[in-house]
């Protein structure tokens, strides 16, 4: 995202009649210089105008308003037209301008991601606020109790290992809870070995991402033949598999059906601009904000395409991981509490049908707009 600020320089004899009439009563990211040309202010406002007239109107004694009349040299702005954009470029220069404390300034939500870690011997299930490679991530939690509530599905529907042993197989820990009641498969007494352990951790995050079919079938299908073979007592032991699962979905119900892994966290969001002629377009991919342009709602199909087939069919640079984190924090503040202004359209590997699919919302957007805003 390239960021065009406007900059005035600051008179304070004359800012008041000549150049604060002339700056917009919107929403903007701005910036504030003192006389040695250090950043002083950088913050967002949904009213321009009013904010400056605030830092450099008339004071009063009984009114706690930052006076900077007699310190500022230059102020420096950029237009924003979404709550999106204007997330996305306050973050972007405080991660510029305060790279080692911009997390504390809160610019939008953090969440939990559940973390799953294939490369150990046998995985267990944690919380995480930061992103390595290689590894599976799932979310967004909104809370560590809804967290919580999934991680004691998963280790009790899956058996997965909740224990904090360094486990090997075949070093039994006969001291441990989840040993001596079973609610964990026993990877450490050699119950299961590694390859089995590894099929009910893939089950788990399946059932993270919503795709409980693709779990119970297979187990239907063998509980049958299990049947057919007079084979009773192992077909009950799957029958408990499928019950389990069952239970397991439905006190899921509170939170969301699924949640996305981090992979596959790919997105094509639609922005607001000035003008009903453009449009603006943010495209996510695994989580981390690749691209967002302008584009012109008469050619829109076509650069869109392009645009989606560039960021998604190429090798693109791997992204920093502490920034893909924020980012996908920041994609998740707006799907959480979704607003109207912010669509998102999720990118199933198709750049022809999501382009035409994004060209027929806007027809159909435009066509709802008051006469007055489409002929601007």
């Amino acid at each position: 995202m390239d960021l065009e600020f406007q900059t005035i320089l600051y008179d304070g004899s004359a800012f008041l009649e000549s150049a604060l009439p002339a700056i917009p009563k919107s929403t903007a990211v701005y910036r504030i210089f003192d006389l040695h040309g250090q950043l002083i202010v950088l913050n967002k406002t949904s009213n321009l105008s009013h904010r400056l007239e605030r830092f450099f109107g008339p004071h009063s004694e009984r009114v706690r308003d930052l006076d900077l009349r007699q310190i500022t040299s230059r102020i420096e702005f950029v237009r924003t037209f979404s709550p999106f954009e204007t997330a996305y470029a306050l973050y972007l220069e405080r991660r510029k301008h305060f790279p080692g404390t911009y997390r504390r300034m809160k610019t939008f939500r953090y969440f939990t991601l559940l973390k799953i870690n294939r490369k150990q011997r046998f995985p267990r299930v944690y919380a995480s606020r930061q992103i390595k490679a290689g590894v599976d991530y799932f979310g967004p939690f909104t809370t560590r109790g809804q967290f919580a509530r999934m991680k004691t599905a998963l280790e009790r529907t899956f058996k997965l290992r909740p224990c904090q042993f360094n486990i090997r197989g075949n070093d039994p820990h006969p001291d441990c809870l989840y040993f001596q009641m079973h609610t964990c498969s026993r990877p450490c007494n050699g119950d299961i070995d590694r390859a089995g352990y590894l099929e009910d951790v893939l089950r788990a995050m399946a059932f993270l991402q919503g795709r409980d079919d693709a779990i119970r079938q297979p187990w239907v299908e063998e509980m049958t033949r299990l049947a057919a073979d007079m084979k009773f007592e192992e077909a009950e032991t799957i029958k408990k598999k499928v019950e389990r699962l069952q239970r397991a979905r439905q006190e899921q119900q509170s939170l969301k059906d699924a949640f996305s892994d981090l992979q596959s966290f790919n997105f094509v969001i639609v922005l607001p601009s000035d003008t009903s002629s453009q449009v603006k377009i943010v495209i996510v991919r695994g989580g981390a904000i690749v691209a967002f342009r302008t584009h012109e709602t008469a050619t829109l199909r076509e650069t869109l395409q392009s645009e989606l087939s560039h960021s998604f069919d190429n090798n693109l640079p791997a992204p920093n991981r502490e920034w893909l984190y924020d980012e996908f924090c920041l994609v998740c503040t707006f799907m959480v509490k979704s607003l109207q202004s912010v669509q998102f359209i999720r990118y199933e590997g198709n750049a022809e049908d999501t382009a035409v699919a994004i060209e027929k919302r806007m027809k159909r957007t435009n066509a709802r707009r008051p006469p007055s805003i489409r002929s601007e």
